[in-house]
């Protein structure tokens, strides 16, 4: 039986969401086609289902309503494997290079890199697994790189 030490039973009940059977090139035109349609930027998360920080990201955005309808507007999410199975070194060459993960790469609709959030412990809460993500934190960087909408004329 495995254990997860320092996760809670629902971040291990998240679906696994790095796949590294997954072609992330791919995945990048589809999410590129997707966010031109819906408006959206491509939030693209990598890591691995071995990286109990990736799963407890995952929980944190996904089980937070104000955080989830921040990402559902306005972003279009890209899992990136990165494990001993498939690092997806072609791929991952073409950005900065993580320092550790998750990390995660805003790209514009059309694949322009906005933002490379190469060290996400600047989101955590106290750098303690147990303390999770900082929710004011991950909100202001979700904000913050969100597209640009035009403002709407008042009638």
């Amino acid at each position: 039986m495995a254990v997860m030490v320092g996760v809670s039973a629902a971040a291990w009940a998240v679906e696994k969401p790095f796949n590294p059977a997954s072609d992330p090139a791919k995945d990048l035109q589809a999410a590129m086609q997707r966010a031109q349609a819906e408006h959206k930027n491509i939030l693209m998360d990598v890591g691995g289902n071995w990286c109990e920080w990736c799963l407890v990201l995952e929980e944190t955005l996904h089980g937070d309503a104000e955080l989830n309808a921040l990402l559902e507007k306005n972003y279009v999410v890209m899992h990136v494997n990165w494990s001993k199975e498939n690092e997806n070194k072609a791929f991952l060459k073409r950005y900065p290079e993580p320092v550790g993960f998750p990390t995660w790469y805003v790209l514009s609709a059309t694949g322009k890199m906005l933002k490379a959030e190469t060290n996400t412990s600047e989101l955590e809460a106290t750098h303690d697994i147990e303390q999770g993500y900082n929710k004011a934190a991950l909100k202001r960087f979700l904000e913050k790189y969100a597209p640009k909408r035009a403002s709407q004329p008042v009638a």
